[in-house]
C-alpha cells in the first residue's frame, strides 16, 4: 500500500483492549507501507515482537521524517453503555 505525499492519514493496529490508533498525520513523501513493515519485520527475533512493532510504526515514520503530526483534539465519548465525555492525549 502506497501512501502519497500530502495525504492525511491515521494508523491503527490491534484488536479489543490492544487496539491502537495514532494520527492524524500528513505524509511528507510517498511511503510504501507494506515494504516498510516487511523491512522492519526482518529485525524481529520473536513472533510476539510484531505487536510492539506495529504500535511503534507511527513514531518511527515521524522520526524518519516520512510523516508529520497534525494538531487535532481527540474527544472521547465513553464506552460500555456509559457516557464519559473527555479529551484524550495521544502519546507515542
Amino acid at each position: 500500500m502506497i501512501v502519497k505525499k500530502g495525504e492525511v492519514i491515521t494508523i491503527a493496529s490491534g484488536i479489543f483492549e490492544s487496539y491502537d490508533r495514532a494520527g492524524p498525520f500528513v505524509v511528507t513523501q510517498d511511503v510504501d507501507v507494506e515494504a516498510f513493515i516487511a523491512d522492519a519485520r526482518t529485525r524481529l527475533e520473536e513472533p510476539w515482537e510484531l505487536s510492539a512493532l506495529l504500535s511503534d510504526v507511527p513514531r518511527i515514520l515521524c522520526e524518519q521524517g516520512l510523516l508529520a503530526k497534525l494538531p487535532c483534539r481527540r474527544i472521547y465519548l465513553g464506552s460500555m453503555g456509559e457516557v464519559d465525555i473527555g479529551e484524550e492525549k495521544e502519546e507515542f
